[in-house]
């Protein structure tokens, strides 16, 4: 019997629970991550961005259709609180530029560039832990909140180690953190798989 939901909150909570249980959006955002690992710092491969920026939509819905909907259905949210989500997302990401900068403020190095590229890892782990207490706070489960600690916490240990190379304390988080997800996104995905077999006569168009 599942688990009794109340109101409309509640509602919405379970139905987010079942859209992100079956692991596909830690691949997106693992294959994401793995090429800011690839181009920050290299020109020659900035083209990449675009690619994945182009693909990676398309390719989450493909794989969606193909491994979720016929086993758990479709659920469309409404559009709704897109502004208030952005003025989240605009004050979170001032919130921690001004901490960075406040940080190399006190520590006498607002305007070394060096420093600036030694925090960045800082910076980016910052910014993605928001992006995961947000997806946390959606979906209530236990690993979108260890993503964000974890991007947190290597973004700002690699603050310290000297990296000889442009940005490379970025790539190297961006590196952890790729593989990190994409792990758990796979193992995810596989028991969820498992979990939830297709019905014979189940189809796309019953979805």
């Amino acid at each position: 019997m599942p688990p009794a939901v109340s109101g409309r909150s509640g509602a919405r909570r379970t139905a987010r629970q079942e859209t992100y249980q079956d692991g596909l959006l830690e691949v997106a955002i693992g294959c994401l991550l793995f090429v800011v690992a690839l181009a920050t710092g290299r020109p020659a491969f900035y083209w990449t961005y675009l690619v994945i920026i182009l693909v990676l939509g398309p390719g989450l819905r493909y794989l969606k259709a193909r491994f979720t909907y016929p086993r758990i259905g479709y659920v469309k949210f409404p559009d709704k609180g897109a502004r208030h989500l952005g003025a989240g997302v605009l004050g979170w990401v001032v919130a921690t530029f001004v901490g960075i900068a406040l940080a190399l403020a006190l520590a006498g190095h607002l305007v070394d560039a060096d420093a600036w590229s030694r925090a960045s890892s800082a910076l980016a782990g910052l910014l993605f832990a928001g992006g995961f207490v947000y997806l946390a706070r959606q979906s209530g489960m236990i690993r979108h909140y260890a993503l964000a600690a974890a991007s947190a916490g290597i973004g700002v240990l690699l603050v310290w180690p000297e990296i000889p190379s442009a940005y490379g304390n970025v790539r190297v988080w961006a590196l952890l953190m790729s593989l990190l997800t994409l792990a758990i996104g796979v193992i995810v995905l596989r028991s969820f798989v498992r979990d939830h077999p297709v019905a014979a006569d189940r189809t796309l168009d019953d979805c």
